[in-house]
């Protein structure tokens, strides 16, 4: 099993609501998408409410991220062209 720790390189935002991890994300990314809970980045699923903001800047994904009993966070994963090419394949606007 994967942790979100060894995916992850930044925390950008902690112990913050759902809507100012949005906020943030849509503030901090040139590209957003929604993506349904349990979506897999870098085998770790998501969790949280039905659509869950995952931003593109350049080759990094910004996304939300919540640990049950720490609450929600906004994450930074460099480099992840993988992932973003399969975000944009699957999700297409």
């Amino acid at each position: 099993m994967t942790c979100i720790s060894e995916i992850t390189d930044e925390l950008l935002l902690s112990n913050a609501t759902p809507e100012q991890c949005e906020e943030f994300v849509k503030k901090n990314t040139d590209e957003m998408y929604y993506v349904p809970a349990g979506y897999r980045i870098g085998g770790v699923a998501l969790m949280g409410r039905k659509a869950i903001p995952i931003g593109i800047s350049g080759p990094d994904l910004i996304f939300q991220f919540v640990k049950p009993c720490r609450g929600f966070f906004v994450l930074k994963m460099k480099d992840a062209q993988d992932e973003i090419d399969r975000l944009r394949a699957k999700f297409k606007k």
